[in-house]
């Protein structure tokens, strides 16, 4: 059996795998020449991205394990992936990215940005903040990440409400409702995360309309894809103030072009696609596919496999 590993830090991973299945013919690295010599024959990949024209080359391939939860770019040969495996890697930064929410979240209540501004002109303005507890939360995709980042707002005594494709209860959700019911959940959240998967049904779901009916008052923090909030609606909200203010860690474009008018926006924090960049990412992405790989070994059904036609 020959695994290629296909990452930019093939270096990291190469060697945990390794040392649990010393077995395993791997070949690791992030070149061109190594996919060209490879691709062809090897019967597992594991990768963040790779040019899907290759696709039609990889005779042999079975199972591709992606390192991220996201499989959006992997959408468009949905076709010619049909009868290979395909596995993510969901629910490995659900606890990270649920802190990163709730810091943004936090940051945002109590209006840190013009603290630190105040700060910095040395400048001494007393402020009354509320609670967070009695607040409400919406969460706009509940599936490993959105579970997560609902139970930390259960925790802080938050109302949540949560979205989700199959409104089905959720622990740490009050009230589940369907697509069809996200107006709703936008009308009474005070605070809006964003944790959808990157679908053909997402792509620009928050646009405009939506972020008209949320409150003045509220915040949207988007830890998902950018692709999912109209990005040119969103910066006419800041600046017009139909909303209080926002959280971007992920963009239409990354990086953030340097003309965005996001960069300068007061109401606005902005960080580089980092939420779920843990530091034992490595190691977390290695267990996931060592599991699966003694699964596969015994020819038993794999965890995480993704339905590209649902697009997660």
């Amino acid at each position: 059996m020959k695994l290629l590993i296909f990452h930019p830090h093939a270096d990291r991973y190469r060697p945990l795998i390794q040392e649990r299945f010393p077995d395993l013919e791997i070949h690791a690295g992030y070149d061109n020449g190594l996919l060209e010599r490879h691709f062809p024959d090897m019967d597992i990949l594991i990768a963040w991205k790779f040019p899907l024209d290759m696709v039609k080359e990889a005779r042999r391939l079975r199972w591709i394990q992606v390192t991220t939860a996201g499989v959006d770019h992997l959408l468009e040969a949905a076709e010619a992936l049909r009868d290979v495996v395909i596995t993510n890697t969901r629910g490995i930064h659900a606890d990270i990215i649920a802190d990163f929410a709730f810091a943004a979240i936090s940051v945002l209540h109590w209006g840190f940005p013009s603290l630190f501004r105040d700060q910095q002109k040395k400048k001494w303005e007393k402020r009354y903040t509320a609670p967070l507890a009695g607040k409400t939360l919406g969460v706009i995709g509940v599936g490993a990440i959105g579970s997560e980042i609902a139970r930390r707002g259960q925790s802080f005594h938050m109302s949540v409400l949560g979205v989700k494709r199959d409104p089905s209860p959720v622990d740490g959700v009050d009230q589940v409702f369907g697509p069809d019911q996200l107006h709703q959940v936008l009308a009474q959240s005070d605070f809006v995360v964003v944790a959808l998967p990157a679908t053909p049904q997402t792509h620009l779901a928050i646009g405009e309309n939506e972020l008209r009916l949320m409150k003045r008052t509220a915040f949207i923090i988007n830890v998902s894809r950018g692709t999912i909030v109209a990005e040119s609606s969103l910066v006419k909200a800041l600046k017009e103030k139909w909303i209080a203010g926002a959280a971007l860690d992920v963009f239409e474009k990354e990086p953030l072009p340097e003309g965005s008018p996001l960069w300068t926006l007061q109401n606005v924090i902005i960080t580089p696609h980092i939420a779920g960049d843990l530091t034992d990412y490595p190691e977390r992405v290695a267990e996931v596919f060592s599991e699966n790989l003694l699964l596969w070994k015994a020819g038993k059904p794999l965890t995480r496999v993704v339905d590209l036609a649902r697009g997660y």
